[in-house]
């Protein structure tokens, strides 16, 4: 099982511990170290990034940390990749030749659910 820490009790994402692939089960801990819960990748998801808690919306604020973060820019489902090609950061704003280029260094892929 892949592991993943949820930083907060209100967050909406975790940071997975190892590469994750579509399929895996990923372990949610918290800031202890104990076992939360488990849930399914949707998506490949590499080491250090973030991962969907639960269904969000376009619109919707991210929770990170125990704070709003970002702005949703599209519909994310629980298990998903968290980054910017579907959302928005609240303090930094990414030039879109960046953001595209960020994109195209992951390989992510932008599935719509």
């Amino acid at each position: 099982m892949k592991r993943a820490i949820r930083m907060d009790e209100n967050d909406h994402v975790a940071t997975v511990l190892n590469d994750v692939q579509p399929g895996d089960e990923i372990g949610i801990h918290d800031t202890e170290n104990l076992l939360l819960y488990t849930m399914t990748a949707l998506e490949r998801i590499p080491y250090g990034n973030k991962v969907a808690l639960c269904a969000l919306e376009a619109g919707d604020l991210l929770i990170k940390y125990g704070v709003p973060v970002g702005l949703c820019t599209r519909r994310i489902a629980c298990g998903q990749l968290v980054h910017v090609h579907n959302v928005k950061s609240r303090t930094v704003d990414i030039p879109p030749a960046i953001r595209r280029e960020i994109i195209r260094q992951m390989e992510i892929q932008e599935v719509e659910v």
